[in-house]
């Protein structure tokens, strides 16, 4: 859904991930938590004059929806066409807490698609093929055993340092 593209809410989202990863990419939120999170969905997508259309369960539904609508295309993905990427799988609501399960992204990619740059533009920097950083990419690559030079340049090319794309 582009209306998400780094906005507040996307953003906010987007924070949760490092917390998500530790816990083997589920995350409970409590009562403030979704709290916050309503608060700020409805500022930026309810019209304050058709606020008083929904009840609760309807709120958090369209909620629990915008949440697992939040997404980004690669385009470098597969044959330049485009790969969609979900941040989140799935939202569960048990009245009082917001269960999310976070889709399993590399640390390299989700530093790719926070700076907003595609694999290769990273590529052209670094001095290598696309292909290089779509391995690298990959959620089970094992940046430790890739090349000293390779990691240099992947991490001056993400504009981070190596430990950022080793977790």
């Amino acid at each position: 859904m582009s209306g998400f593209d780094k906005d507040e809410f996307y953003i906010k989202v987007m924070s949760l991930y490092p917390l998500a990863k530790e816990n083997n990419y589920v995350l409970k939120l409590d009562e403030e938590q979704v709290r916050e999170l309503k608060e700020i969905y409805i500022n930026l997508y309810i019209p304050i004059e058709n606020l008083g259309h929904y009840d609760d369960e309807k709120l958090m539904k369209k909620l629990m929806t915008a949440i697992v609508s939040i997404c980004t295309l690669d385009k470098d993905a597969m044959n330049n066409r485009g790969d969609i990427i979900h941040l989140v799988n799935s939202v569960n609501y048990d009245g009082r807490n917001l269960y999310l399960r976070f889709s399993k992204i590399s640390a390299v990619k989700l530093r790719r698609l926070e700076i907003g740059k595609s694999q290769k533009q990273v590529a052209d920097l670094m001095g290598y093929n696309v292909s290089a950083v779509r391995n690298c990419e990959e959620y089970y690559c094992d940046l430790s055993r890739q090349p000293d030079t390779l990691v240099t340049k992947l991490a001056k090319a993400l504009e981070c340092d190596i430990e950022t794309l080793m977790n």
